[in-house]
């Protein structure tokens, strides 16, 4: 059993999470199986470095082929996905499967190295403040700038990384019940959500 799978925290479901730190500080001692679609992968996002994708939608008929003692780190957008394909590896008799928690939202956070076909964006947290609105102004009826200025005010003024997650965060959980399209609305928070991620770090602090 690795390190790293030891750092790991045990779930019901027969896998263990791991955190980007960890899986960062392993080098190559996992196999990284990133479930995401094509688009994600070479995406705004990236990808981690010697991961193979393997979309989740394939990943139990490709699992067929792999050794059952294989130690398997499962990567995703934010956690989920690699969640479910974890799982559904540990219900095959894979014993070694890990999740990485957060998934790539979290690794570019970190500011860990990252694979993009695309050079690395140069974003300010302004710059997704101001996608965010412009977004919901072409949306149409959607929760107006002045609820959003106003929700960053109450989180002390400037907008920072952290107050305009909490917005984002906020807005996830209340704010489909002020537009029509929901659906548009759901793309528009995951369009900021990574591009806050991959914010540039001086824009972070505060």
């Amino acid at each position: 059993m690795s390190e790293l799978y030891e750092k790991g925290t045990p779930r019901a479901e027969g896998y263990r999470d791991v955190e980007v730190t960890a899986l960062a500080a392993a080098g190559d001692s996992a196999w990284r199986v990133d479930v995401r679609e094509p688009s994600e992968f070479n995406g705004i996002l990236g990808h981690i470095a010697g991961a193979e994708l393997i979309p989740l939608s394939t990943v139990e008929a490709t699992a067929e082929r792999w050794p059952r003692e294989a130690e398997l780190v499962v990567v995703c957008r934010s956690g989920a996905r690699s969640g479910r394909a974890a799982a559904q590896l540990a219900r095959k008799g894979f014993t070694r499967v890990m999740n990485l928690r957060g998934g790539m939202l979290a690794w570019n956070e970190a500011g860990l190295p990252v694979v993009r076909t695309e050079p690395e964006p140069q974003l300010a947290v302004t710059d997704v403040l101001d996608t965010l609105l412009a977004r919901m102004r072409e949306l149409g009826g959607g929760v107006p700038a002045t609820t959003l200025h106003g929700m960053l005010k109450a989180h002390g003024g400037s907008p920072t990384h952290v107050q305009l997650l909490s917005v984002l965060e906020l807005l996830q959980t209340a704010g489909q019940v002020a537009v029509k399209d929901s659906g548009a609305f759901e793309r528009v928070l995951r369009e900021c959500r990574d591009l806050l991620a991959v914010s540039r770090p001086e824009a972070r602090a505060g």
